[in-house]
């Protein structure tokens, strides 16, 4: 009696039982994702107020890795869905993110340049792949190279048939983002960030509605990176990153402030934020916060609630250096009669 018959049978029973193990994984097989979602990924104030920054350090923002599950087990660059809701976009995740980091950067003032095609010796865990780096491009001073954790999001509706009720929308971005000194090949400062939502609407086209959540969210994550990463980057580089005074309407610097800038009704504190006033005798004293310049004395600005490190300097005079405890909602005043050096 012939035994290939029962191994046979195995065989085909475990093939069976991972074709349906994937189906179970990654929800509707690729072959059955749904039309393409468009993503356009615009840069802009509307959607989150950032800073503005003018920086004289050049960003090369190397092509993401995907490291997203769902790729590794399917290898399609534009599968965007999950669970039972699978969905592919018209370009490449990799692509479209990355390109939405460049984007990002240069509308804040700090310019960035795609990298379309890292060294083929490209590793986390080593660094000579960054001397190649900069051998092809000489021009850049930091190296940004990140990784695609999560980027997709799920619609589905409210009502118990398709269509009806209201459209839900969840969305998952998540990035682990290092950036690199070009010159040494050392890390700089790099984490993970993420952000994740869920909304409703109303709306009759609920896939761009979720589409144009999903690129609010990586905006927040990208804005998330630039304002976390400027106060390590100003260590590295002194000098190299200034904050523009002009991005928050709150922002005197250099001039005196007059009674309706103090008045928090006719200048009232955005949601969020505590107001720190800084004043020298004499004026005109550089303040640095969290080692970021900001503009000179006298200087009325925004910031996030916390304790933040105030430096201020003036040639010819001491410089002075104060821990500040910024509260949300309040304005705290910062006097000092500068020391002059003998």
């Amino acid at each position: 009696m012939s035994t290939h018959g029962p191994v046979l049978s195995k065989t085909r029973l475990m093939r069976l039982l991972f074709g349906a193990l994937m189906i179970i994984a990654i929800g509707t097989p690729i072959g059955c994702a749904q039309a393409p979602v468009k993503l356009e990924y615009r840069p802009s104030a509307g959607m989150t107020k950032p800073h503005q920054y003018a920086s004289s350090l050049r960003f090369g923002v190397v092509l993401f890795k995907d490291d997203r599950a769902s790729t590794l087990m399917t290898g399609d660059r534009q599968y965007i869905g999950w669970g039972t809701n699978t969905y592919r976009t018209d370009s490449d995740v990799d692509l479209h993110v990355t390109k939405a980091f460049v984007d990002q950067f240069n509308y804040l003032g700090l310019k960035s340049t795609l990298i379309h095609h890292p060294p083929a010796d490209f590793s986390f865990q080593t660094n000579g792949w960054v001397q190649t780096l900069r051998s092809r491009f000489p021009n850049v001073d930091v190296f940004i190279v990140g990784r695609i954790m999560n980027y997709q999001f799920q619609s589905s509706h409210t009502g118990y048939i398709e269509g009806t009720g209201s459209a839900i929308s969840k969305d998952q971005v998540e990035l682990d983002v290092y950036f690199i000194n070009a010159q040494t090949g050392h890390p700089i400062w790099g984490t993970r960030i993420h952000e994740r939502s869920m909304t409703k609407s109303q709306h009759s086209k609920p896939l761009e509605v979720a589409a144009e959540r999903l690129d609010r969210d990586l905006q927040k994550v990208i804005l998330g990176y630039a304002d976390r990463s400027v106060g390590h980057l100003a260590k590295v580089f002194p000098g190299s990153i200034q904050v523009e005074a002009s991005a928050n309407p709150a922002t005197v610097s250099g001039k005196t402030l007059s009674a309706d800038q103090y008045n928090l009704q006719k200048n009232p504190i955005p949601a969020g934020k505590g107001r720190l006033v800084v004043t020298t005798t004499p004026s005109g004293a550089k303040v640095y916060i969290d080692n970021v310049f900001y503009g000179v004395t006298p200087m009325m600005l925004d910031l996030d609630p916390g304790v933040h490190l105030l430096k201020v300097k003036m040639n010819q005079y001491h410089t002075s250096r104060d821990k500040i405890g910024i509260l949300g909602g309040t304005m705290t005043p910062w006097q000092e009669d500068l020391q002059k050096k003998f």
